[in-house]
């Protein structure tokens, strides 16, 4: 599967969205400043990338213990990453000027998915 070798490179998104972030947080105006709406969006959408990177390759690691058919797998697989690229996408949308908070409702259903088919795995 690719899970692991897309969680290393949210992971590196996430090191250089926080790169980029660390050279502008110095202004206190950047996007509205510290506490607005959209300045919060682009640090969840920063810790998104790192998070659900990390639970890609734990995904991935934990492949072998799954007892899932090939067909689950997969769906547990895409899901997950799809799960990991739409997260911080929402989170980047909402930061420009969209206030249609439902799309945060796609990358949860993904993400509800592959935790059940993967816990489910796991347990049987």
């Amino acid at each position: 599967m690719w899970n692991e070798i897309f969680g290393w490179f949210l992971i590196l998104a996430g090191v250089l969205m926080g790169a980029y972030m660390g050279i502008k947080f110095q202004r206190e105006d950047w996007l509205g400043g510290y506490f607005s709406l959209p300045r919060r969006m682009v640090r969840l959408a920063h810790v998104a990338l790192v998070a659900l990177g990390m639970l890609n390759i734990l995904f991935a690691r934990s492949l072998e213990s799954l007892k899932l058919s090939p067909t689950l797998e997969t769906v547990a697989s895409w899901t997950l990453m799809t799960a990991a690229f739409l997260m911080p996408a929402s989170c980047i949308c909402i930061s420009l000027g969209s206030r249609r908070f439902e799309i945060f409702a796609a990358p949860i259903i993904c993400l509800v998915t592959g935790l059940i088919l993967t816990i489910g795995g796991l347990l049987q």
